[in-house]
């Protein structure tokens, strides 16, 4: 693809390539950064702390360039997104506060998908759009900016794959053959993709973040120290959670296949692996 060495002037998101889905953004973004009417509907905004003269500026009260652990410009974030699921304004600027990532997806996603990197990108934006207006900005009220990159590659790349492979329901595989009982080995990437269907089903944040930290190689005896109950408990907390996973899951597969997404058979579940007795 065409590259232009001299693009960049003081924008904060820019890139090289002359051509594609970023670069009309990327265009698009400037040419309304410094329009007054684009500026006075910002500024009218109740949570902002001050007026900006550039969207720019807006960017970096959203935590653009800043520290991971921002907490300030994950909350503005936060709050532009709760805007974005009715307003076009607020959905461009959380998309263009995340579309260095974005791209960074694309071109590490280009080199697997037909079209290269700037269909990937295609299929981002397209997808972002949806994600951003959907949010769930009322339970999920940190790592916006993490949470929405990983929802766009999520749902552009990896759902429709995964509903399409669905002859059969069979969670405990992805989720059980990782929790062997605190082994420590490390999770499988796949388990990553799994808890994040389950948490766009529903599946409440104490389930998955027991589920993370077991994946994670984490002990349940250790778990249980740590927070004050006993290893049977943390065992019970284990098969409730991964129940709730699998349920969520079942469902989205069985709502897949009536849309044609994956085998006309209904899908069924396998009987539940024994949990490990240790752990």
């Amino acid at each position: 693809m065409a590259e232009s060495d001299d693009d960049r002037g003081g924008a904060l998101v820019w890139s090289r390539i002359k051509v594609g889905p970023a670069r009309l953004v990327i265009e698009e973004w400037n040419r309304i950064a410094r329009r007054p009417a684009v500026l006075r509907r910002v500024n009218a905004w109740e949570f902002m702390p001050r007026e900006v003269e550039h969207l720019d500026e807006l960017l970096a009260l959203c935590g653009f360039g800043t520290a991971v652990d921002d907490s300030a410009g994950d909350h503005m974030l936060w709050n532009v997104v709760r805007l974005a699921a009715d307003d076009d304004l607020a959905a461009q600027v959380v998309i263009h506060r995340i579309l260095p990532a974005l791209m960074a997806v694309a071109r590490r996603r280009g080199r697997i998908v037909p079209g290269g990197p700037t269909a990937a990108m295609g299929e981002l934006l397209a997808t972002a759009w949806i994600v951003v207006r959907t949010y769930p900005w009322q339970r999920r009220l940190d790592k916006v900016a993490a949470n929405l990159v990983r929802d766009c590659e999520y749902h552009a790349f990896v759902r429709t794959a995964r509903l399409k492979r669905v002859d059969e329901v069979c969670v405990e595989d992805d989720i059980l053959g990782i929790l062997s009982g605190g082994t420590g080995e490390p999770a499988d990437i796949d388990l990553d993709d799994v808890l994040c269907e389950a948490e766009q089903q529903g599946v409440g944040a104490e389930h998955l973040e027991l589920l993370r930290e077991l994946a994670g190689g984490r002990h349940g005896h250790e778990i249980a120290l740590d927070r004050g109950m006993s290893p049977r408990t943390i065992r019970n907390k284990r098969r409730a959670a991964i129940d709730a996973v699998r349920d969520a899951l079942s469902d989205e597969a069985v709502r897949g296949a009536d849309a044609g997404c994956s085998s006309p058979r209904t899908p069924t579940r396998t009987p539940s692996p024994a949990l490990p007795t240790s752990g």
